[in-house]
């Protein structure tokens, strides 16, 4: 791999590194890596490159540290990059510490006519015990996680793009609101007015967005969205 695709690749692995463990989340007990991240980077012209990252996780500790990030670069022209990332975090324990961080990052460099789209999107729920979807919620959540593979090959514009992304998450926002199951007992009473939402935002190049709530876990989702967008010259 050339110096140049190198750079371009050390530049977003440290970025990352220091909008996740440095001051913009203080509030994090230890370091923690991204645990899902779309990196889309791009250094030839004329080209589009499209990743995007789909998870869904369960956590049983008592210290909640979810990452979830989307990252574009473009170093080209006449090229374009787009990083999408979707993250569920069911809370299955009592946790006491929920600090979860969600991050678009978008940028362009020594490019032109070249566009960056970054979108994170980031699901945090308290469940009271363990849960998994029914069979419903997993036709749909399959359907989207195909949905969002099959948008690599579509040529779309930006708006049209944002219109799927937000239809996909509000989805997800019904299948957790209606078809997650319990397993067993709930290990603490319901508690609904515990959570915050950040809104999309676009402030190009960077725009990080986090949510942090202590001491306590919600039965209502708590969504984050990071957006941004960048063109060249």
């Amino acid at each position: 791999m050339s110096e140049r695709a190198l750079r371009p690749r050390r530049l977003l692995a440290i970025a990352i590194a220091v909008l996740v463990t440095g001051g913009l989340s203080g509030a994090r007990p230890a370091p923690a890596a991204a645990d899902n991240a779309a990196i889309s980077v791009n250094t030839e012209d004329g080209t589009t490159v499209f990743k995007v990252a789909f998870a869904i996780r369960h956590v049983m500790s008592d210290v909640v540290t979810e990452t979830n990030a989307a990252v574009a670069y473009n170093s080209c022209t006449d090229c374009a990059s787009v990083a999408i990332a979707f993250e569920i975090v069911l809370v299955d324990s009592d946790a006491s510490v929920i600090s979860p961080t969600n991050i678009a990052i978008a940028f362009n460099e020594n490019c032109a006519m070249c566009v960056a789209v970054a979108e994170a999107y980031q699901f945090v729920l308290g469940t009271g015990g363990i849960v998994h979807f029914d069979a419903e919620g997993n036709r749909i959540l399959a359907a989207l996680r195909r949905r969002l593979h099959a948008l690599r090959k579509e040529d779309l514009t930006i708006d049209q793009l944002q219109a799927i992304l937000d239809d996909m998450s509000a989805q997800i926002a019904d299948v957790l609101a209606n078809h997650l199951v319990s397993v067993g007992p709930s290990n603490h009473a319901e508690q609904q007015n515990t959570t915050s939402t950040t809104t999309p935002t676009t402030t190009p190049p960077t725009t990080t967005t986090e949510t942090t709530t202590e001491e306590t876990t919600s039965t209502t989702p708590t969504t984050t969205v990071g957006v941004t967008t960048t063109s060249g010259p």
